[in-house]
Parts: structure tokens; C-alpha cells; sequence
């Protein structure tokens, strides 16, 4: 072998390293009780956007220097906006939140160099109880509880949340998030905003394969666009073996 061909492989390795897309970021889960004192991570040049499990910020009091906080009251999450480099600070930035459930909450956030985070506050006290009747066992009962969990932003243990660093949207769809479990994967899609459009025609913008489809009754989505989770099976044959 010559030392060209060596030289032509490692530019060509190279380049598909550089050509290969981002990974996803995964969503940074906090786990909070009242009047926690909390850490994360945030973008310094992407927004990056602060939710709560079961829960839904209410007010916020502030210091963080170099960022704009936005408060979207209708959905009860917050974004921070990086404001123009010279006004852009390397330290951590504190924000105190009150929620509708009461709770309170110190976030000290630290910028870093990095895309837009996704920061996830889960307090087991604020997730309400549901009085309804608890899914089955088997493939379909793990199914739906995982459809449920989704739908409240609950994490079950085991899964991880990434959020996709490019979400082109497609036939009427826009992916969000992926949470990542060990037998399922469920996708979390923004439907394009106005009357709501059937499953099978939900199902043309997706992944083949679907095992379970849920869609919101309501628009809230960050566009104004009905939530869609699609959860796929990660080993259909043993998936099946456990009806």
C-alpha cells in the first residue's frame, strides 16, 4: 500500500465523520422536592427551554444576566434566549420559579458552549394521582402506560429523552423529542396546526411499524399544533411474547 492510499482513506474517513449528522442532545431530568436548590446546563447560543413534570411554572424571579427569559404563560414552560455577545456572561446565572402547585424552586444554570438544551423538573409531589384504572399487564398494558407517561412528561425509569438538533417538518409533522426505553421507543411529534387529521393519515408522516399512536384533544404544541406520540417496539418478537 502507498502512503497516498492510506492519506485518501483518512480524508475519507474525515469526511464522513464531518458529514455524519449531530447526535440528539438528551434532556437534562432534575429531580426536585419544594424549595430545591437545582443545577443544569444551558445553551449560550441556542434557546433552551425549562418544563415541569406535572406541573407548570407560574412566576418567575430572576438575575440571569445575558439571557432574555421568556414565560410562556399557556403552556407554563420557559425559554432563555442568549442576548448579543457583548452582553453575554461565562458564569452561572440563578432563577428563582414558582409554580401553580406551589412549589418553589432555585435554578442555578451555567452556560456552556453546547446547542439547545432541554431541561426537565420532575417533583413525584406535584404529579397527580390518576383515579382511573390502571393499565393491564402484558405487551398492550405496557403500551399504554408508556403512551400515559409521555403524554405527562413522566420518565419512567430506564428511559432516556433526546431532542433532535435538526426537526425539519415533514408531511404535516415535526419531531421533538425521542425517549428511549430498552423494549420501546416513543416519539414525540408536533402535528401542523388546524383540524385535527386521522391516524392513518398521521401515520404517513412516521416510521413504519407503529405500535401505538395517541394524539392530544387540544393544541399544545410549542407551534400551536396537537402533540402526537408514536411508540415503536425496539424487539417486536419479544414484545410479543409477553401478551
Amino acid at each position: 500500500m502507498t502512503r497516498n492510499f492510506w492519506t485518501a482513506c483518512a480524508a475519507l474517513l474525515l469526511a464522513a465523520l464531518l458529514l455524519r449528522p449531530a447526535p440528539a442532545s438528551a434532556m437534562q431530568i432534575l429531580e426536585a422536592v419544594d424549595h430545591a436548590e437545582l443545577e443544569a446546563v444551558v445553551s449560550d447560543r441556542a434557546v433552551s427551554r425549562i418544563t415541569l413534570a406535572g406541573d407548570r411554572v407560574a412566576r418567575v424571579v430572576r438575575g440571569a444576566v445575558g439571557f432574555a427569559v421568556e414565560h410562556d404563560k399557556a403552556r407554563g414552560d420557559l425559554y432563555l434566549r442568549p442576548l448579543e455577545r457583548e452582553t453575554q456572561t461565562r458564569e452561572s446565572v440563578t432563577i428563582f420559579i414558582g409554580t401553580a402547585r406551589g412549589f418553589t424552586y432555585r435554578l442555578k444554570l451555567r452556560p456552556a458552549a453546547r446547542d439547545s438544551a432541554q431541561i426537565l423538573i420532575r417533583n413525584a409531589a406535584a404529579i397527580p394521582r390518576t383515579d382511573g384504572p390502571i393499565a393491564g399487564k402484558g405487551r398492550v398494558g405496557a403500551l399504554a402506560t408508556l403512551v400515559r407517561a409521555v403524554a405527562r412528561r413522566e420518565v419512567p425509569p430506564g428511559y432516556e429523552v433526546e431532542t433532535p438538533h435538526e426537526s425539519p417538518r415533514r408531511n404535516g409533522l415535526m419531531l421533538l423529542e425521542v425517549w428511549r426505553g430498552r423494549k420501546f421507543i416513543a416519539r414525540v411529534y408536533e402535528a401542523d396546526p388546524g383540524p385535527g387529521h386521522a391516524p392513518e393519515t398521521l401515520k404517513q408522516g412516521m416510521a413504519p411499524d407503529v405500535a401505538a399512536l395517541w394524539r392530544s384533544s387540544h393544541a399544545s404544541g410549542p407551534s400551536g399544533g396537537r402533540l402526537v406520540v408514536a411508540i415503536y417496539e425496539t424487539s417486536p418478537a419479544e414484545a410479543r411474547d409477553e401478551r
